[in-house]
Formats: C-alpha cells, sequence, structure tokens
C-alpha cells in the first residue's frame, strides 16, 4: 500500500510514520505478525510548534501500536476503546434488524464523541453524566433541538450504553459499571403526547390526503397507514406479503418493529381499496421510490404539501402517531387500546395474553371509533363506498380462485 503523495515528511524516531509539510496530519503504518496495520490522525485543533507535533505524534503513534498489540492479544482489557467493545457487542450480540441499526444510530450520535475513543476502564460517571447533560439541552433533530425527552435519555443510557458497558465487563475489560442516573420520570398517562384539537386535526388531514393524492394511490395508503398510527420504518419496510386483504389484517414483522414479535393489525377500509389501486406487481415492498424501485426514504417534500393543505406546521411522520392518539383519547378510547393499537407493549397497561393478541383487536377497536371521527368528512363516505367494493370485488376473486 502505497503512502499518499502529502505525507512527505518522516518523524525521527519511528519508521513508518509520515507526516505533511506543515506537521499538522499524520500516516502511520506498522506490522504486528506479518500483518500491516494503517492509522491515521491530526493535531489540526492544537496550537503547538512543529517540534512539539512532532514529538506528540511519535508518543501517540508508538502508544496506538502498543495497544493494537495488546487489543491482538486479548481484545478485552482495562485499555481497550469503548469504540472497540461497542462494535464487538453490535456484531455479536445482536441480531440484524432494524431496532439494532437504530442503537447503532444512537450509539453514533449520543455517545461516540464523548467516550468512544476513552479506554474502558477509563470511563467515570462524570462521563455518563455528560452524555445525559448534552441530551437533556440538545438535540439532533427539530423535534428535539431543545433537549431530548426522558424517554429518550433511558432508551440511550440504558438499552444502548449500558449493554455495551455489560459486554466489558462480562468479558473481562473492566470489574463494574459506573453509575448510570437519569432525572425521576415524571408520572404521565399514555396520552402524554397530546395535540390540541386532535380530531379536527385528524379529520383536516385525513380530507388532505384524500384531495391532494386523489390520483397518487401510492402517497394516498403511506400517509393513511400514518394516519391510523403506523410508525413511518413500519411503513417503509411493509411487504405485500405481510397484507392479507381476504381477513383484513396486515402485519408488522418483528425485524421491524420496536418490540421484536410479530404485531398483526386490523386493515381499514380505506387503506385496502388504496392498495388495490396501485399498480403493482405486488411482490417485495409496498411502498418503493418510483426512481429507484428500493426502500423509500422519508417523505419530506409531500410532508411540506400536507403542512401547506392543514395548516398543521409541526407535522412529522411520527406527528401522525401523537394526532391518532390524541384525537381517539377525545373520544374516550381506553389507554390499554390506544396503547396495543400504536404497537406498544408497556407492562403497566398491558398483561401478559393482552401483549400477544391485542394489536390486531385494538387497532380494529380504535379504526371503528376513528371511523366515526372522519365520517365527519365528506369525502368519507365515498371513500368507504369505494373501498367496500374493491374489498367485495377481491373477496370473490379469491373464492373463485378456490
Amino acid at each position: 500500500m502505497a503512502v499518499p503523495k502529502e505525507y512527505s515528511e518522516s518523524i525521527e524516531g519511528l519508521r513508518g510514520l509520515k507526516a505533511t509539510k506543515d506537521f499538522r496530519k499524520y500516516y502511520f503504518r506498522f506490522k504486528i505478525n506479518g500483518k500491516e496495520y494503517v492509522h491515521m490522525f491530526n493535531y489540526n485543533d492544537k496550537d503547538w510548534t512543529p517540534k512539539d507535533l512532532k514529538k506528540n505524534a511519535r508518543t501517540y503513534a508508538e502508544t496506538y501500536q502498543k495497544q493494537k498489540e495488546i487489543e491482538l492479544k486479548n481484545p478485552f482489557n482495562p485499555d481497550t476503546k469503548v469504540g472497540y467493545i461497542a462494535d464487538q457487542y453490535f456484531i455479536n450480540k445482536c441480531t440484524a434488524s432494524t431496532w439494532t441499526e437504530e442503537r447503532k444510530r444512537i450509539y453514533e450520535l449520543h455517545i461516540k464523541e464523548i467516550i468512544g475513543n476513552k479506554k474502558i476502564s477509563a470511563v467515570l460517571e462524570n462521563d455518563i453524566d455528560k452524555i445525559r447533560k448534552r441530551l437533556e439541552t440538545t438535540g439532533c433533530t427539530k423535534q428535539n433541538e431543545k433537549g431530548s425527552s426522558i424517554r429518550t435519555i433511558e432508551k440511550v443510557l440504558f438499552q444502548v450504553l449500558k449493554p455495551i458497558l455489560e459486554y466489558a465487563r462480562n468479558n473481562g475489560a473492566i470489574d463494574r459499571i459506573p453509575q448510570i442516573t437519569i432525572p425521576a420520570r415524571p408520572k404521565k398517562s399514555l396520552r402524554k403526547k397530546t395535540v390540541k384539537d386532535g380530531t379536527e386535526k385528524i379529520i383536516s388531514l385525513f380530507n388532505a390526503i384524500e384531495s391532494r393524492y386523489q390520483n397518487d394511490p401510492l402517497y394516498r395508503g403511506l400517509f393513511f397507514f400514518a394516519l391510523f398510527g403506523r410508525r413511518w420504518n413500519e411503513i417503509a419496510t411493509l411487504e405485500w406479503s405481510d397484507i392479507d386483504f381476504a381477513k383484513k389484517r396486515y402485519t408488522i414483522r418483528a425485524e421491524n418493529n420496536k418490540i421484536g414479535i410479530d404485531q398483526d393489525y386490523y386493515l381499514p377500509p380505506q387503506i385496502s381499496s388504496t392498495l388495490l389501486e396501485m399498480k403493482d406487481d405486488r411482490i417485495g415492498l409496498v411502498f418503493k421510490s418510483t426512481r429507484t424501485g428500493e426502500k423509500m426514504h422519508s417523505p419530506r417534500k409531500q410532508l411540506a404539501h400536507l403542512i401547506t393543505d392543514t395548516g398543521i406546521e409541526e407535522l412529522t411522520m411520527h406527528y401522525f402517531r401523537h394526532i391518532y392518539v390524541t384525537a381517539l383519547g377525545e373520544q374516550g378510547a381506553a389507554a390499554t387500546v390506544l396503547s396495543a393499537a400504536l404497537g406498544h407493549i408497556r407492562s403497566d397497561t398491558v398483561d401478559a395474553h393482552y401483549r400477544t393478541i391485542a394489536h390486531y383487536q385494538s387497532s380494529e377497536s380504535a379504526d371503528s371509533q376513528l371511523q366515526e371521527i372522519i365520517g365527519k368528512s365528506p369525502n368519507h363516505t365515498e371513500a368507504s363506498r369505494e373501498a367496500n367494493r374493491a374489498i367485495e370485488t377481491l373477496t370473490k376473486q379469491q373464492e373463485s380462485e378456490v
């Protein structure tokens, strides 16, 4: 492997260490047991003289090489970097799933910058407090730019960081895990994320979707799924094999939801008829990019159109769920029904039996209440008639095939 031309300066005292002419960037190539390794680093943020830059670079490179030798002999030891342990944890302990990918993103966004390059034995309670405090005051999206919710902080610290630290301890790298604390979680009902005038908003959205996407069943179906409480990833990964028109149900597979089990939901007539309009071979993904034929990205441009149509400035794909649960809550839907219809499993609201069967039953119950709400819409009557006609036709076709 050739050394990039920009690294033209050799550093005296350590073979394989090269630098740029300003001694700010470094390229280190070395061998261990006949295998070659390359490591690049820089000191662009340091106000050091060239002499100090070279001296510190040499010291760092020597330390890095020794650390690599230790890792190769025993990858789990007190000097192992948190980033390496995190990588091994996700590779060896986590199954390939949407939830694993989400946890990896959480690590990259909220943990890596603060402790990713730290020795595992050097991670202190103070480091964990830094992660928590940054989460409390800043965020990565418009929704949480002023700070993350306690629920998000819990997810970062207890569902991502703690398992990584436990993996380090279980493999002998550390003896104990630093204490992880968060502010006391306030007692809130299931409807903690309520929306003012949820009923009016859901009617407005239904009308806007029906009107704007009258001749576009792809986006009409996509937004109807959101209107009935589905998360964006659940919509984007839905396949035609997950849809059962005859039984009026669809399945969100375990690898595409947050709780790791298959979840069956009631298929509302508006969605059934819309899907049947789609010109598709009904193989693979239901909602595919019209440009690539692959999995779609979040439809930000179309969301902007709906914001203009409805005046709901805060609308996001996830905000559909807030509107959904608020509108049903205003109609008196039980908390357990709302929880299961949203795809949650909460030990304090859903008992063990309810967890296994309630998603379909609850979504059907929630749907009947939602139909009453949108029944106030002038578009609803004809849409329902079209849905029923389409489903009746499909059922007759299936019966004749049998």
